[in-house]
């Protein structure tokens, strides 16, 4: 009845053990009072399911308050959560009118005493004809009953279920671990391959839940399958509720930050700040504020009191350039209480002082190379370059061997020999005064070579079965800061067959049906060679990259 993150109450587990009790009961005979107790059993999981739908509802309802707070927000998670409600209470219909079919069946009632009906009003709890046709069918594996159409809602239910999660639009940290340790939601409808021949009863879902069971066991069953079905949906439910805080303080602590574009700036430039909550909404606007100074005394700004603009949570300051030197402000944020309505100041602190400072120095060139202090022959190196007072059509750059080119932001180098290269950064003004800004050393290697692997593997043991499955052989380049890919152009596959060495060869990346063979007629515990690969490096050249050796098992 349950599964990781589905965890059962120690109401459901007391069922679940009386159940599988009365199971056991039932293969020994069919008294009235085995009979019975299924309607102790079947009463309690009515009322865990009872509990299910108000802890639905309790979500649900918190799921709509979320919404009409902050539609942008919470909107996918409660449209997903009803998408999720809906599928439930189509499922727990569907089986709902299973039960009213196998009353009407067995005591042969009308539809409308039916749809009243429980277990102890039955006459014929221990008819096991009826419900086996009906569920089970004549079949050995119960396909030709409804008990295989149960199944089947029971698996699009579940894939249903966890597509809601998948969705882009809700945010889950950790994704796709938080969907694989849902399992199956507490709903396994997996048969038993490990079922004996002789009792083929056992080996699938259908028989092995409904099969030759007297009719207060089936609704019994019945019963704990709508359980699951409402535990799944709370679990799915819970999660979307989770993923927008719904059920978590909003604010519990506050940690104003600032970010300047830069702390020195050119002498007529102007200085730029982001001013913002750490923890911080997109649709709930703060108000910022700044001064000259901070009297925390009084908890309040000093000197004259500016507004700054506010986009999307983030405080876009900017002032004009006050001269070379050191200089400060202060500011404050104040934020909106969700529950009162009131807003509560926030000083910013930087260094553990109301004081944010920034200096105003002469300009410098910087040249930042995008991944290290290493140009690669044969690729695209991406530099960022930029000198602080000037603007990017003011900037040029030039680099001692190779070419420098402008791509987006940035640029990129391209260069031809192992060594050393400088690149050199000059500008010019709006005057169209032209200065050096200086250079910066690089060093210039060759990208390294790959590795060959086969199933991710550079060699080892290896399952015979595993090895035939692959396409072919790759070439990774690892622990390297571009992302490049090789070509593999060619390799060979060796072994010893019988005393005798082998060899069959391959033009390109995939194994080629001779060498699948070849690999084929290896005995177990026996090596398989894949050798000579050859790779093609980006700028052209045909490398041999190595031998993998794998042990076969």
């Amino acid at each position: 009845m349950g599964a990781t993150n589905c965890p059962e109450t120690p109401r459901q587990k007391m069922i679940g053990m009386m159940y599988l009790m009365l199971t056991c009961m039932l293969a020994l005979n069919i008294s009235k009072e085995v009979l019975n107790a299924f309607i102790v059993v079947n009463e309690g999981l009515v009322k865990t399911n009872e509990v299910f739908e108000q802890k639905n509802a309790y979500m649900y309802n918190a799921l709509d308050k979320a919404k009409a707070n902050n539609p942008e927000k919470a909107g996918p998670a409660a449209s997903n959560a009803q998408k999720a409600k809906e599928y439930s209470e189509e499922l727990d219909k569907y089986i709902q009118e299973l039960k009213i079919e196998l009353f009407m069946a067995a005591d042969g009632c009308t539809r409308e005493v039916a749809m009243t009906a429980n277990i102890k009003d039955l006459q014929s709890k221990d008819n096991v004809d009826r419900p086996h046709f009906i569920l089970i069918g004549e079949s050995v594996d119960g396909s030709s009953g409804k008990a295989r159409v149960l199944k089947n809602k029971l698996n699009e239910y579940k894939d249903k279920l966890i597509a809601l999660l998948k969705d882009p639009k809700i945010d889950i940290p950790n994704k796709p671990k938080e969907i694989e340790d849902l399992g199956d939601l507490g709903i396994d409808t997996k048969d038993n391959p490990n079922a004996s021949p002789d009792k083929p009863f056992e080996k699938y879902w259908e028989t092995n839940t409904f099969g030759e069971i007297p009719l207060a066991a089936v609704i019994t069953m019945l019963t704990q399958v709508q359980n699951q079905v409402k535990n799944a949906e709370a679990t799915i439910v819970n999660k979307l509720l989770g993923s927008i805080g719904a059920s978590d303080f909003k604010f519990d602590t506050i940690a104003p930050r600032i970010v300047p574009r830069s702390n020195y700036i050119v002498s007529g430039d102007s200085y730029e700040a982001e001013l913002f909550i750490a923890a911080f909404s997109t649709t709930d606007i703060p108000r910022i504020l700044v001064g000259s100074g901070f009297d925390s005394t009084k908890g309040e700004l000093t000197g004259t009191i500016d507004s700054v603009p506010v986009v999307r949570g983030v405080g876009k300051y900017s002032v004009g350039s006050p001269g070379i030197g050191a200089h400060s402000f202060s500011a404050v944020i104040q934020v909106k209480n969700p529950v009162t309505g009131e807003f509560k100041s926030y000083p910013i602190k930087s260094g553990g002082s109301y004081d944010l400072e920034y200096m105003v120095a002469k300009p410098q060139a910087v040249i930042s190379p995008t991944k290290m202090n290493v140009l690669y022959i044969g690729v695209d190196n991406p530099i960022d370059i930029s000198v602080s007072g000037f603007r990017a059509d003011q900037i040029n750059a030039n680099i001692s061997q190779g070419s420098l080119g402008k791509s987006g932001t940035g640029y990129v180098a391209r260069v031809k020999s192992p060594g050393k290269c400088n690149i050199s950064v000059s500008v010019k003004d709006d005057k169209g005064t032209s200065r050096s800004m200086g250079s910066m050393e690089f060093r210039v290697k060759r990208v390294p070579d790959p590795v060959p692997k086969v199933a991710n593997m550079k060699g080892g043991s290896i399952s015979k079965s595993l090895l035939v499955s692959q396409t072919g052989v790759k070439a990774d380049l690892e622990n390297f800061d571009f992302d490049l890919k090789f070509d593999v152009v060619g390799f060979s596959v060796e072994a010893t067959i019988k005393g005798f060495s082998e060899s069959k060869t391959s033009t390109g990346a995939r194994f080629t049906p001779e060498q699948i063979s070849l690999i084929n007629k290896v005995a177990i515990g026996q090596s398989v060679y894949i050798a000579d690969v050859k790779a093609r490096k980006p700028d052209g050249t045909v490398a041999n990259i190595g031998t993998i050796k794998f042990k076969l098992q």
